[in-house]
């Protein structure tokens, strides 16, 4: 089967709320709720940060699952296992049974990213997951994610994305994203994004962290980075200085900062696991890519070579608003200080695309605009 049903929802079906996902997510004996997880939120870098912890906790689980969003080429991108392949075939077998299994009144309500959820749930449990990531969609409280029971909680960043949706106030937008936290459970902030900008909302973010209950680990006080190491000063566990190296030597500054949330997280926990080996004992393998599901950072400052010529060198990256857009032009700035470089652009007609290229314009030129296969493309004509 296709799934082009699914796929209609993209553009309907978006309501804040968990009742209609917990209702279902109730009627199916809750998938994989037993499951470990670490909930992985913000506005820009949760995707690199989940990929990075799933790596790190592949090196001593033999099933770790990881749920992330969006799928750049094939929707199976979404479920990945590294003691399982997940094939688009797969899912859409498992899409098949969800729509058996579940009431009719319910799937009809279901958005696109409430059903993907679901799939990706039953995708763990049937397939026997030791641990599992979840990236969060959008936002955090009324994410669909959030149904989830974490063993810990991460903030990567906090920035104005999805206006329609989020609003623009920072203090709002802050509320939602930190509501993933769990009281007395940890919670890893990034301490990054336009959120960090604003002094007045220093002690708003101070506030929220209190009111959570959770227990704070903080970019910056338990955990930074600086030029070659990742600094780790977790209270009641080993201080580490561990060497930024390999496959990340010369990586962008905010993936550096995001590997030091992952590296922050998996010391916690495998501190509480003893069935997870000491970071320390695989930080050396995990930077040189030997690991069954090795680091890949796709469409994250990411080199890419032609296959045609292999003179032609790309880099590509996803970022989608302006806090995003700042991050990959400073990188593009440190690899090539003395000029700028051609860049294809394409963004979404609901994204602050005039900001973002007036950024992108700083290190770009010529800046080719093109369009894509998606109801939610700028129209070109009109800009």
């Amino acid at each position: 089967m296709n799934f082009e049903e699914l796929f209609a929802r993209r553009a309907s079906h978006i309501k804040p709320g968990l009742e209609r996902i917990r209702k279902s997510f109730d009627a199916l004996a809750r998938p994989a709720f037993s499951v470990p997880a670490v909930l992985v939120g913000g506005t820009n870098g949760k995707g690199s940060t989940s990929g990075f912890i799933w790596s790190l906790l592949n090196h001593s689980a033999a099933n770790v699952a990881l749920y992330s969003s969006p799928h750049l080429a094939e929707f199976s991108e979404r479920f990945q296992m590294s003691g399982h392949v997940i094939t688009d075939a797969l899912v859409a077998e498992e899409y098949e049974r969800l729509l058996a299994d579940l009431p009719a009144d319910l799937n009809e309500e279901l958005s696109f990213f409430e059903i993907a959820t679901l799939i990706g749930f039953r995708l763990f449990e049937r397939f026997d997951a030791d641990f599992q990531v979840l990236e969060v969609g959008l936002g955090g409280r009324w994410d669909a994610t959030n149904i989830s029971d974490p063993l810990a909680s991460i903030v990567v960043s906090v920035s104005r994305d999805h206006k329609e949706y989020l609003g623009t106030e920072l203090l709002g937008i802050l509320h939602e994203k930190f509501a993933i936290a769990r009281s007395g459970r940890p919670l890893f902030w990034g301490a990054q994004g336009e959120v960090m900008e604003e002094s007045g909302l220093k002690a708003a973010i101070a506030e929220s962290m209190r009111d959570s209950g959770a227990i704070l680990y903080t970019r910056g006080e338990e955990f930074w980075t600086s030029a070659e190491f990742i600094h780790l000063r977790l209270p009641g566990l080993l201080a580490l200085d561990l060497p930024i190296q390999g496959i990340f030597t010369g990586t962008a500054e905010y993936l550096r900062k995001n590997l030091s949330i992952a590296a922050a997280f998996y010391q916690w926990y495998s501190s509480v696991n003893q069935d997870y080996k000491p970071i320390e004992t695989i930080w050396d393998n995990f930077c040189t890519g030997h690991s069954k599901a090795p680091v890949t950072l796709v469409g994250r400052a990411q080199r890419v070579i032609s296959r045609s010529d292999e003179a032609r060198k790309f880099l590509i990256d996803v970022c989608h608003n302006p806090d995003g857009a700042r991050a990959f032009a400073a990188s593009v700035k440190l690899q090539f200080p003395d000029r700028k470089i051609p860049g294809y652009v394409s963004i979404l007609k609901d994204k602050d695309y005039d900001h973002i290229l007036d950024i992108l314009r700083s290190v770009l030129s010529p800046v080719i605009l093109f369009g894509i296969e998606s109801e939610r493309t700028w129209d070109l004509a009109s800009l």
